[in-house]
């Protein structure tokens, strides 16, 4: 229901409810809350300048921003009006009664769609365009020092038509395509033909030096040149290797796997029959020693293994499909955990449905625990190599031994 963490060094701390139903973080700079899977957001952060700058937003209906620089703030009631600036790969976007009104702007160039995306005008200092969609569109750009048309494109009958010429990044793209009989597209860069989409087609990449044939696409690929090899014949077999990445599969999805260098760390991940077994694995390349592992074989059990001990859980019903998310197995997965062997250095303990017989070891001081428990302890006993203490119903009876020796009859101790 409850997880909760905090770095006190780094000034963080998060709490999150029915993880990720709802989910609260802060630090030094920021504090940021979302609710229902990220639908409604809120962040408050602070910049150098010691300014506020405060989001709010219940997508897709109202998205606020306020608090900061003036030309930063805005506000949005979707779909009867409002304004949204820096989202969406657009600088500003501004509608009324969407889809009747809506005007973009990126660049020195605003579109201007009426009963969007049938209807659409392209004005700027540099550039113009036209769009009656799907029958006839064009755009087209000039440099602004030279004045020489840099990018143009048209399309009828979209998407049967299209044509585009783009040298706005210094690649002098071309593109001429006839959906789906031929598509052709031409760059510095790299190179593209396909016939009968998205079935046959040849890619260049004139940067790596490498080339792509889909014969046909998705069963049988082919890939050549330097630093990559890459052979599928779906779903017989696959086996594709570059630089830093290596992966395949063998009778998909009998069996699939794939390696990866990660900055200081080396990936390696397995998987039999999608996710009836995983196993990743973490290794460190200074040393060549696992740092973290998970494995799980669905849906009996998962265990999470490091350099300080592991965590081993029966049952495991989700924890194959979130393998990489941490939080989601600490906080789910004591809900369905009847069986739960943790180890961390010295320490050990053991759980048995849900907590109802518990052990616990801790060999540096020479500590044993045990427990049954049903909302209290029923029966409890701790161990030390100087005294043990054995209690029923938290006290109810009991005794202890060693210096402190005592008896406990109705909850009241009685020294001896």
């Amino acid at each position: 229901m409850f997880y909760y963490e905090s770095n006190y060094e780094l000034k963080f701390k998060s709490l999150d409810i029915i993880y990720p139903l709802i989910g609260y973080s802060e630090d030094s700079q920021q504090i940021q809350f979302n609710a229902l899977f990220r639908l409604i957001k809120y962040s408050n952060y602070t910049s150098y300048d010691n300014s506020n700058e405060k989001t709010f937003e219940i997508f897709p209906i109202l998205d606020v921003a306020w608090g900061g620089e003036e030309d930063n703030n805005y506000f949005s009631l979707f779909p009867l009006f409002g304004t949204i600036k820096d989202k969406y790969a657009k600088e500003k976007i501004s509608y009324f009664a969407f889809p009747i009104y809506m005007q973009t702007y990126k660049k020195n160039s605003y579109n201007t769609h009426f009963l969007w995306p049938f209807f659409s005008a392209t004005k700027g200092k540099y550039s113009d365009g036209f769009k009656f969609w799907p029958l006839y569109g064009y755009t087209k750009k000039v440099d602004p020092d030279t004045l020489v048309t840099v990018k143009q494109s048209k399309f009828f009958l979209w998407p049967f038509f299209m044509f585009k010429k783009d040298n706005t990044t210094g690649i002098n793209l071309e593109e001429n395509n006839y959906w789906p009989i031929y598509l052709n597209a031409e760059s510095d860069v790299h190179s593209s033909t396909t016939f009968l989409w998205p079935f046959f087609n040849v890619y260049e990449d004139k940067i790596r030096d490498q080339k792509t044939y889909n014969m046909p696409w998705p069963l049988i690929q082919y890939k050549s040149g330097s630093n990559i090899k890459s052979k599928r014949f779906f779903p017989l077999y696959s086996y594709s290797k570059s630089k830093h990445v290596e992966k395949g599969f063998i009778l998909w999805p009998l069996y699939r796997h794939k390696s990866e260098i990660l900055a200081s760390e080396y990936f390696e991940t397995k998987s039999l029959l999608f996710f009836l077994y995983k196993q990743d694995t973490f290794y460190s390349l200074s040393d060549n020693e696992v740092n973290k592992e998970f494995s799980s074989l669905w849906p009996i059990y998962s265990i999470d293994t490091d350099r300080d001990g592991y965590d081993f859980r029966i049952f495991a019903p989700i924890e194959s499909f979130f393998s990489k998310n941490t939080k989601i197995r600490e906080i789910w997965s004591p809900l369905w955990s009847v069986v739960r062997i943790k180890k961390e250095n010295s320490k050990s303990s053991t759980s048995l449905l849900f907590n109802f017989i518990k052990y616990e070891v801790d060999e540096d001081i020479k500590e044993t625990s045990f427990s049954i428990n049903l909302l209290i302890p029923i029966i409890s006993n701790e161990s030390t190599d100087k005294h043990n203490e054995f209690k029923i119903l938290g006290g109810f009876l009991g005794y202890k031994t060693g210096e402190d020796a005592e008896i406990r009859i109705l909850y009241i101790p009685i020294s001896l």
